[in-house]
């Protein structure tokens, strides 16, 4: 049955018509057509009128109908415009070695896989297929391994169930970046009609060209782990039996966590049952986010309950790492930030590195970090290594990561604020798997010596000083609060006059990436040994917005806008010699307080309908 309608937009009557023509799905098919019967015009216009392009981890939105969301048609034209790209661009060799294709355990992700392998053995490419859930750094390892033209893991991450998302790495194993994405989202274009032959999937995975690569993969990824332990840790790990408990929120890294350990020779973890197999709707958390502390509090209970110290949590997709630990001193658990163990893990990797007598020297050995996190590994690393900074999201730091491996360089380690941490050069991700299997091992380390990770990081601030860091955000649902936002900022002391106070606080220098102003301009703006080529920082920011802002008194702190939700977040920093906690503890009370202060003066959240987290 043909509709028939008029939204009085003749361009959203297109949009719309040529939805309906090639949506096979009764679910979103029905969607929109109620919402044609509704005359919701306003959601259609949000649907239809706009296609996601790749943000800081690939696509990812809510599922339902239109160009905006997750949705079947989405999924086969970003997989047509991906094979139709890599055709052109790809050389022979790689397109013989197919493409890897994984999910995660959410609603919809076997079938978004399946329906990507579909357009892929259409065109003649082999497709190396994960049969069952699995982390996503195991898609960017099996890419490598196989030489892949490239590689799709369908997975939302840690965002809302209500989502699903769309993850691309390109041949290095490296999620893809300028000019790649940008081509993929062109290419698009181009395939939007969808063959009736691509919605047929009944039996793609016994196909011909479709192979199950799990066990494969899972193999080598467990040799890699192994390999990337010395034989003394691998021994102190097997003395040391260190206890851990363990929880997978509902996602995928249970069965691959148990193997890791193995490989690592560290006692398996206790699990949290309640969260230990996957489940879209994620019953015990609100958000399946394990930077959100309620998230942690079936493992922490556990932990209590059976008097283990450490606890280790992956996200859904098992890319990210939650750490906390027992405080015996305070008698409560300390939850430890992205930036700690960022540091914490910076630091001893280049500790493992020196101890192995391979090169060390900022020319040779390198960390990399993104620009919102600590410099805290800034100051560790000086004289045994150069910290290279990018733009937010593992894309930049992975694709730096090979930039200095064909340098002949030695990038050691990689880590963003938001709980993410790649721990070898071998998965250009982040990896929540191998990131657990580092954090027990130096677990095991310290707790031989009769000491913790909280008492080697208060060592670390006695030695580099107190990197205080407090970093929040504001949800919001009308995207016209980030116009009024920036506008703001932009126009702070009259038409296109930045801050140059905020509050009490002095602003010594802002960067204003959007928009491409520096006040006052230096005409620096390199990033270190790289310049900033691969950084993220050396073209156009076009990833929303985000302003930094350097204050007197050393305070730095950045705004930008999440390239993945409907957020606006800030980061913020102080550095002060503080060796007691009792003044750590009072210095950062009176910084959360500054900082709350300053934000509200900054982009005065309330005025534009958003509320304090």
């Amino acid at each position: 049955m043909v509709l028939i309608f008029d939204s009085g937009d003749a361009r959203l009557n297109a949009a719309v018509r040529g939805w309906l023509e090639r949506d096979k799905n009764p679910v979103t098919y029905k969607e929109v057509e109620d919402a044609i019967n509704n005359s919701r015009w306003t959601t259609l216009r949000k649907t239809m009128l706009q296609r996601q392009k790749f943000g800081t981890a690939g696509l990812r939105g809510p599922m339902g109908a239109g160009y905006m969301c997750m949705n079947d048609v989405v999924v086969l034209q970003t997989a047509q415009g991906l094979c139709s790209y890599v055709q052109k661009v790809c050389n022979q060799k790689q397109l013989q070695n197919g493409v890897v294709v994984g999910f995660d355990g959410r609603y919809n992700s076997r079938r978004f896989a399946e329906l990507t392998a579909k357009v892929f053995v259409s065109a003649k490419i082999p497709v190396h297929f994960f049969s069952e859930v699995c982390p996503t750094p195991l898609v960017s390892f099996a890419t490598i391994m196989y030489g892949a033209a490239a590689g799709v893991m369908v997975t939302a991450s840690h965002n809302p169930k209500g989502d699903n998302g769309y993850k691309v790495y390109w041949s290095n194993g490296s999620q893809v970046t300028t000019p790649h994405d940008d081509n993929i989202i062109e290419e698009i274009w181009t395939c939007l009609e969808i063959p009736d032959e691509h919605w047929k999937i009944d039996g793609i995975r016994s196909h011909d060209l479709v192979k199950d690569c799990l066990e494969e993969v899972t193999t080598k990824y467990m040799e890699y782990i192994r390999s990337s332990l010395s034989e003394e840790l691998l021994e102190q790990n097997r003395k040391a039996e260190v206890r851990t408990v363990y929880s997978a929120m509902h996602g995928v890294g249970y069965d691959f966590i148990v193997k890791a350990f193995e490989a690592a020779n560290l006692k398996a973890p206790l699990s949290v049952i309640e969260q230990q197999d996957p489940n879209p709707n994620f019953p015990t958390v609100k958000f399946p986010n394990p930077e959100e502390k309620e998230c942690l509090d079936l493992s922490l209970k556990l932990a209590h309950d059976n008097g283990v110290k450490l606890v280790l949590v992956n996200d859904p997709d098992a890319d990210r790492l939650a750490v906390a630990e027992y405080d015996d001193e305070f008698k409560s658990w300390k939850v430890f930030t992205g930036n700690e163990m960022g540091s914490l893990l910076g630091w001893w990797l280049l500790q493992q590195h020196c101890a192995n007598g391979s090169a060390v020297g900022e020319d040779e050995v390198f960390m990399i970090a993104s620009y919102v996190s600590s410099k805290m590994l800034r100051a560790i690393a000086k004289g045994k290594a150069q910290l290279v900074e990018t733009l937010t999201g593992f894309k930049w730091m992975g694709n730096v990561t090979l930039l200095l491996l064909q340098q002949g360089k030695m990038p050691l380690f990689a880590f963003e604020e938001a709980i993410g941490y790649m721990c070898s050069h071998k998965v250009p991700d982040k990896d929540g798997v191998s990131a657990a299997v580092h954090v027990a091992t130096l677990a095991s380390s310290l707790y031989s010596k009769g000491s913790s990770l909280l008492n080697q990081l208060q060592a670390l601030y006695a030695e580099y000083g107190y990197h205080i860091c407090y970093n929040s955000y504001f949800a919001f649902d009308d995207s016209s609060a980030i116009q009024k936002i920036f506008s703001r900022i932009r126009n702070f002391n009259g038409p296109g006059q930045y801050p140059t106070k905020v509050g009490p606080v002095e602003i010594l220098s802002i960067k204003d990436f959007a928009a491409g102003v520096t006040v006052p301009d230096d005409g620096n703006n390199s990033s270190g040994h790289l310049g900033s080529v691969g950084t993220g920082l050396d073209g156009d920011y076009t990833c929303g917005e985000m302003v930094a802002l350097q204050c007197a008194g050393g305070l730095r702190a950045v705004v930008r806008t999440s390239g993945t939700e409907l957020k606006v977040k800030y980061y913020t920093e102080l550095v002060r010699r503080a060796p007691r906690r009792s003044e750590q503890e009072a210095i950062k009370i009176e910084f959360e307080k500054i900082v709350k202060d300053f934000i509200q003066e900054l982009i005065q959240p309330a005025a534009v309908g958003l509320l304090w987290i």
